[in-house]
């Protein structure tokens, strides 16, 4: 009789054990699949070369401002200097256009703006104050007033 409680412990214990090995894998297996889409949802965007200069957005990120309706994005970008001289950029160049109204970059954000040297680069970032109802964009790069290129965007969510 003693045996058999022994062993009907030990099998209730082992039982115990798979039990709680599986749960935690499947916890492991949902916080991995998580990570993998929110990984994967992020945008590769296509670089574009305007008057010798390669640019391309590294990402966007969404803030929230703490004035209610509003967030401030962050748009990371990497300049390339492919001319034979010196060329100036600043965040100031760039529009973010949406629902039919153009947006400036946000004058007290961090914006980037400089002279690039010869085969040099420039990474900074343009700030803008949107509406929380902004959704979709498109950045606009101009020069002299004019559109010289574009990226259309998704805002993500605020972090």
């Amino acid at each position: 009789m003693k045996k058999r409680t022994n062993s009907s412990i030990l099998l209730l214990f082992l039982l115990v054990v798979v039990l709680i090995s599986t749960a935690c894998s499947n916890d492991s297996n949902a916080k991995d699949k998580k990570e993998e889409k929110k990984s994967s949802t992020k945008t590769e965007f296509v670089s574009k070369t305007v008057n010798n200069m390669n640019i391309k957005i590294n990402s966007i990120s969404t803030t929230d401002n703490a004035k209610g309706n509003k967030n401030m994005i962050e748009v990371k970008m990497l300049i390339k200097n492919k001319d034979s001289g010196e060329v100036s950029i600043g965040a100031g160049d760039f529009k973010l256009k949406a629902n039919k109204k153009t947006y400036e970059v946000y004058p007290q954000g961090n914006n980037f703006g400089d002279v690039i040297k010869k085969g040099k680069e420039l990474t900074g970032s343009a700030f803008f104050e949107l509406p929380k109802s902004v959704k979709k964009g498109q950045l606009v790069y101009e020069i002299n007033q004019k559109e010289a290129a574009s990226w259309d965007i998704t805002v993500p969510e605020a972090e």
